[in-house]
């Protein structure tokens, strides 16, 4: 499976060697599917491509796909007690709804796991269900996501079942406020999301849960609209469907993608961010090799195949400090053609650059199994590129929005978290008591 993403819209390409066999049903309107396009192979083999708009439906949960296909006004959950409304987004493992709750009279989003994730959960090999029950488990947290129930219903086809969690409505995440806006966020909403994404993750560390994957699409704030608000928002843009495709299970169509309408700048100011999005979670401990969180705010022990553990959150949670006050990424995971560095390499080079003397110690090199291929016994980089200090306080004070009385106190918070060893990053608890997160909620 291939995944393309045009101008903001992501598009998925499935490809067999055969022609599937394709069940008659018809589309809901008159329009022809014209996602499916043959060509030949190497071997002169007939490949089917099937192109899809949105999440790929009607794929089969064994091949790792199933989203679930829900009409508007489907009922699910126990007593039917939610209507499905509207789809308010997805992503490569589930799709989120909104639906009417008729127990508490008002809306709540339902998180439709696919099914190879529910089959996956189902085998004890994935873990978000159990990390969302534990943050959510009283006493919770405001800032982080809240289980309100959660249910398992019978799919379309062969989507397979799909585990459901029912949640609040949220207003958004941080990834697509920021795209909202013509000027990166100012520094007291920056500092307000950053001391809410702390506080959510001291909450979850608490639990025993390691995120592993903190970034901006994680990061979800609150919404104010009251129920008639939110009735004013589907009267005046209804619930759509795509035009219809062709899948491996029939003719099928996905339903438009409509989140709440974006928050203003005055709502950001107050809004309660918060942690969601447990899905790559795993329980604290040391866990062997595993490549975790997106490249750029990844630790060195992951790049070096070393065990890891909360401490890695702490530096991708370092590395957002800096993300969302300056509005630019700290590391550049990219080819360094001027010392003939790999991304890795590369990746290793800045966080020296960086590291305000900090460096890698030979004890520590010693019981990362990859740290052989990059570095010498002298605990320098093999390809010896020139290692200039490049303080935080200058790469934050390039940024000319930041004024300079937060300069030092903001690298000073990021040098907590950046540390080379793990073992010397502060804790999520320890880090809230930082000066610079004073007056924060203000």
């Amino acid at each position: 499976m291939l995944r393309r993403a045009f101008c903001g819209q992501s598009h998925f390409i499935a490809r067999t060697c055969s022609t599937p066999r394709y069940k008659s049903i018809q589309p809901t309107n008159q329009q022809e599917p014209t996602n499916r396009h043959l060509s030949l192979d190497a071997e002169g083999k007939t490949v089917v491509d099937l192109t899809f708009v949105s999440e790929a439906l009607g794929l089969p949960a064994a091949a790792g796909y199933g989203w679930a296909q829900f009409e508007f006004g489907d009922l699910v959950g126990d007593d039917q007690r939610y209507t499905i409304l509207r789809k308010l987004g997805w992503g490569m493992h589930s799709s989120t709804w909104l639906a009417r709750d008729k127990v508490r009279n008002g809306f709540v989003a339902i998180k439709a796991q696919t099914g190879h994730m529910t089959e996956m959960n189902e085998k004890n090999m994935y873990w978000e269900p159990d990390a969302t029950r534990l943050v959510s488990h009283p006493p919770s947290s405001p800032h982080c996501v809240e289980l309100l129930d959660e249910f398992t219903i019978p799919g379309r086809g062969l989507a397979g079942s799909h585990l459901c969690f029912v949640l609040p409505v949220y207003g958004g995440d941080v990834k697509s406020l920021a795209k909202s806006r013509t000027a990166p966020f100012e520094l007291p909403t920056a500092k307000r999301i950053i001391l809410h994404l702390l506080r959510g993750l001291a909450h979850a560390h608490s639990r025993h849960v390691v995120h592993t994957d903190l970034k901006h699409d994680n990061i979800f704030f609150s919404t104010e609209r009251e129920t008639t608000d939110i009735e004013q928002c589907m009267e005046a843009d209804p619930s759509r469907r795509h035009p219809p495709e062709m899948s491996q299970d029939g003719i099928v169509q996905a339903a438009v993608s409509q989140p709440l309408p974006m928050i203003s700048d005055e709502l950001a100011r107050r809004a309660t961010y918060l942690l969601a999005d447990f899905g790559c979670a795993l329980p604290s401990k040391l866990h062997d090799d595993r490549t975790i969180t997106t490249a750029p705010l990844r630790a060195p022990e992951s790049f070096l195949g070393g065990k890891w553990d909360k401490p890695a959150d702490i530096w991708s949670f370092g590395c957002l400090i800096f993300e969302l006050a300056v509005s630019r990424s700290l590391f550049k995971y990219a080819v360094n053609d001027k010392f003939n560095l790999t991304e890795v390499e590369n990746m290793l080079y800045q966080m020296l650059l960086f590291s305000n003397d900090d460096h890698f110690g030979a004890a520590q090199l010693s019981i990362w199994p990859l740290a052989s291929q990059y570095f010498s016994a002298t605990c320098r980089l093999k390809k010896d590129p020139d290692v200039v200090q490049w303080p935080l306080e200058v790469r934050i004070g390039e940024n000319k929005a930041i004024p300079s009385t937060d300069v030092s106190a903001l690298a000073a918070l990021m040098h907590r978290c950046l540390r080379l060893n793990p073992d010397d990053r502060a804790t999520a608890e320890d880090l809230l008591q930082d000066p610079w997160l004073n007056g924060a909620d203000d």
